[in-house]
């Protein structure tokens, strides 16, 4: 009987320890989209947030920047004053139809590109069992210079 009350406390203080971890690593989550809203962030803080983000966050990160009328790309600071109205492009020589709904929030297709390349390198993991894996060493699209 002892054994079985040791061993259900033991339990409950686990449990209470695995609340407590997963509600600090949302809270954090939270606090990095809030800093990610900035104009102006320096890639290497950038690179340093993305382990303690999900992809939800980061999408989370770019409607709230396109709202503000920002880039979606977290390292741009480009205003999006204009927003097409359109939601489909026709591309006569590809003979294609694109959607647009994701692509207007972005000032560029260079931004648009570099954002989604990010986003597919987070990792879909909780984020409070993160510290059991190994960080992810993300890499940024290379700028392309005329």
């Amino acid at each position: 009987m002892a054994t079985t009350n040791k061993n259900n406390q033991q339990l409950r203080e686990q449990l209470i320890a695995a609340v407590v971890k997963k509600r600090a690593a949302l809270a954090r989550a939270h606090q990095i989209v809030v800093a990610l809203l900035e104009p102006h962030i320096e890639e290497q803080t950038f690179l340093a947030m993305l382990t303690e983000i999900d992809p939800h966050n980061y999408a989370d990160i770019v409607d709230e920047r396109h709202i503000n009328k920002l880039c979606g790309y977290p390292l741009c600071a480009v205003a999006v004053e204009k927003v097409p109205t359109k939601q489909y492009q026709i591309c006569g020589v590809k003979n294609k139809v694109y959607d647009l709904t994701e692509r207007k929030k972005f000032c560029s297709g260079h931004c648009f590109k570099a954002s989604e390349y990010i986003k597919s390198q987070i990792p879909t993991s909780p984020l409070w069992l993160r510290d059991r894996e190994k960080r992810p060493n993300f890499k940024l699209l290379p700028s392309v210079k005329a």
